[in-house]
Parts: structure tokens; C-alpha cells; sequence
């Protein structure tokens, strides 16, 4: 009976090993990357630019430093990089579909700042990728900028009348003296800061869409006038400033109707990569980011309200009341990075219809990069960010 005992459990841990290596294996498979290695700089790049480009609300996020990286490579093709990105809020709009290192980073008193995971295969043979992401971001708080600049202007809740009313005001001014032949009206307020200077200064940054009506009318109330279809109307991002309320200044950029990246017009521009060697000699690094078919795209992007309460990353608890660009996230968002492992998934490209075996996709791992040159390097090396920033990866 022992002896039968024996045998048993030897068959089990016989059978259990044989299950268990490859799953061993892939986790062993993961190799800590430096983050200033070019595949990790790569990456990274891509992943931010893939992010911004699949947001409809927000601002482009900005590359601050590469917190850590791992490669899996895989069998099939190409690898599979899991990433802890450091990010800030550049001053041009998700809309604009800028590249994000075209953009200006904000100034560190009006930032929003905050961590992305994101898992990404690139496959650069096929110009193909999958993306996985999670980010959580916050804005600076405001005890923290009085305490470093206390003249400094703050961010405030962009729903507050006050600033519709200043956006209004000095939107009516943009009417008047822009070249555009409709009305525009506001469409909605994103962005808020007050500061008094010389009296009360408010500074909102606010979406506008054209409208039916023509500037040739005379319009008393323009938020009545009818905007034209999606198809159709001009969308374009305003910064006004009312200080006073009377020295009112605006400026705006209206955007292309063509919702296409700067990325994809490039890549647009550029013969059809044939291989990985071709890859590189038409794409350079800084000039003409590699832009992939993205068949699948899952994540989100989550923005902690505006607290008056001394919160960082350091001491963020795991349980937020977590926002999508300003709007509550599903819970079904909330959970795990989906898993792509195993998907069949074909190429809508010329010559690329060929359906493929999907990459193995592990969970994002807990464990950090071992590189000691993680976190790398910031890209701005005076931030007041710097104590902000997380010590470890964040839980989303």
C-alpha cells in the first residue's frame, strides 16, 4: 500500500512537472532590459504613441523617464515588451493626433502626471503589434505647488460656471477676428487654472465645433446655433485667458478633418516594409517612428479627480475612485490586463492576409525590471515632479 502510495504521488509530480515548464519557462524567458536600451526607448515610444492615438478625450501624454522594462521574445516572431512608464500631459490635445514628442510638455504647476503599464508585441517582420495598457494619472496637488511656487496658477474643477463664462467671453473674441466662416461655440471646458494678477485671472482651455451658422448673421446667443455633422464640422481646441474680467486673449488651432497621426501620415509616405532590416532602414528612430497595423488595442486611461488633500503616487492607496479621461470607468474595466494568448489573428494589410498565431501574452509581471539603470533617465531633469514620482510600480 505505501509502495502504491509512492507511485502515485511520484506520477502526480511526474505529470505536474510536465505541465508546469513551459509556463517556468516563459516567466524564465523574461529578460530585464536596460532602460536606456534602444528596443526599450523603442517600445516605449510606440506604446505612447498608440495610447494617444486610440483617446478621444485628454491630452497627449508625454514620455518623463522609462520606469522599468522586460522582454519576452517569442517563438513565433518579434517580442513581447512589458513597460512601467513614468508620463506627463503635454499642452496639445488628444484631437490634434500629434506626435507626442512634437508636443510641450506643461509646466510642472499645471501637469498632470502618473504611471502606464503597458504590454506590447511588436513584430516589426510584419508590421503588426498588440497592445495591453493601463494608466493612472493625477494632477499635481495643489498644496504641494504653494508650497514650491506659491505664486503659481492652480487647476480648478473645469465645470465651475465661472469658466464656461471665460471661455465664452474670450471665444467671442475668436469669432470676430479668426478667418473662419461659421460660428464656433464652445463645446466643452477641459482644462482650468486661476491665478490672481492684479485682480482675478482665469485661464480655460476648451474644445469649440463649427456650426451651421454663418458669420455673416447676426447671432445673439451662438450656443444656439446648429453645429454641423461629424462629417462635416471643424473641431478645434482653444486657450483663452480672462484677467480682470477685462483683458481677454484667445488663441486657437482648428484641426483636419483627416483623423489620421502624424505617425500614419508618414508612414503613408514610406514604401511597404518587406523585413525587419528593410524596417529599419526606412523608418529612422526620430523622424519616422515605426507605425504597425494595430489589430487589437484594449486599456484605458484613468484620471484621479482634483484633490486638495497632499496625495502622490508614494502613498496612493490601491482603492480610488478611478476615472476614464474624466468619466467613470466600467467595472468590467477595472480588472486584469486582458490576455491575448492564443489568439488567431489575421494581418489587413497587402500581402499580409496570412492568418498568424496570436503572441504568448503572461501576466503583467510583479516583479521590477533588475537593470540598475532603472528607472532611467527623466527627460526633464529640474522637474519639482521628482519627489512625486512612484518608487515602484503602481497597482492599477
Amino acid at each position: 500500500m505505501v509502495l502504491l502510495g509512492s507511485v502515485l504521488f511520484g506520477i502526480q509530480a511526474l505529470c505536474s512537472w510536465a505541465a508546469s515548464p513551459p509556463a517556468r519557462e516563459a516567466q524564465a524567458a523574461l529578460l530585464s532590459l536596460t532602460c536606456d536600451d534602444t528596443a526599450a526607448e523603442k517600445a516605449a515610444d510606440l506604446a505612447l504613441c498608440q495610447i494617444n492615438a486610440h483617446r478621444n478625450e485628454g491630452y497627449i501624454l508625454s514620455l518623463y523617464r522609462i520606469f522599468c522594462v522586460q522582454e519576452h521574445p517569442q517563438e513565433i516572431t518579434g517580442s513581447v515588451f512589458y513597460l512601467n512608464l513614468d508620463v506627463v500631459e503635454a499642452e496639445c490635445h488628444v484631437l490634434s493626433r500629434k506626435f507626442w514628442k512634437n508636443c510641450m510638455v506643461r509646466f510642472d504647476h499645471t501637469t498632470v502626471y502618473g504611471q502606464c503599464k503597458a504590454i506590447i508585441y511588436i513584430n516589426q517582420a510584419i508590421n503588426f503589434a498588440h497592445l495591453n495598457t493601463e494608466c493612472i494619472l493625477q494632477p499635481v496637488p495643489p498644496g504641494y505647488i504653494w508650497t514650491v511656487c506659491p505664486d503659481c496658477p492652480v487647476d480648478e474643477n473645469p465645470t465651475e460656471p465661472k469658466d464656461l463664462e471665460a471661455a465664452v467671453q474670450s471665444l467671442a473674441k475668436f469669432n470676430v477676428e479668426s478667418e473662419q466662416t461659421h460660428y464656433f461655440p464652445v463645446l466643452n471646458v477641459s482644462r482650468a487654472l486661476m491665478q490672481w494678477v492684479e485682480g482675478p485671472a482665469c485661464f480655460v482651455e476648451f474644445l469649440i465645433q463649427e456650426t451651421s451658422s454663418s458669420k455673416n448673421d447676426t447671432i445673439a446667443d451662438i450656443s444656439k446655433c446648429k453645429p454641423l455633422s461629424s462629417e462635416l464640422a471643424q473641431i478645434g481646441f482653444c486657450k483663452g485667458s480672462v484677467v480682470n474680467s477685462q483683458f481677454v486673449t484667445i488663441s486657437c488651432e482648428i484641426y483636419s478633418l483627416d483623423p489620421a497621426t502624424e505617425e500614419e501620415k508618414q508612414e503613408a509616405n514610406q514604401t511597404p516594409i518587406k523585413s525587419s532590416q528593410n524596417h529599419q532602414q526606412a523608418f529612422p528612430s526620430e523622424t519616422n517612428p515605426f507605425s504597425p497595423h494595430l489589430e487589437k488595442t484594449v486599456g484605458w486611461v484613468k484620471i484621479l479627480p482634483l484633490s486638495a488633500e497632499e496625495v502622490s503616487f508614494k502613498n496612493l492607496p490601491e482603492s480610488q475612485n478611478k476615472h476614464k479621461d474624466g468619466k467613470p470607468v466600467p467595472p468590467e474595466a477595472a480588472g486584469h490586463m486582458p490576455s491575448l494568448d492564443g489568439e488567431k489573428t489575421k494581418v489587413d494589410k497587402p500581402d499580409m492576409t496570412k492568418t498568424v498565431t496570436g503572441p504568448v501574452i503572461l501576466p503583467f509581471p510583479e516583479e521590477v525590471s533588475l537593470s540598475d539603470s532603472c528607472p532611467g533617465e527623466a527627460r526633464k531633469m529640474d522637474s519639482f515632479l521628482q519627489p512625486l514620482l512612484p518608487q515602484k510600480p503602481t497597482k492599477v
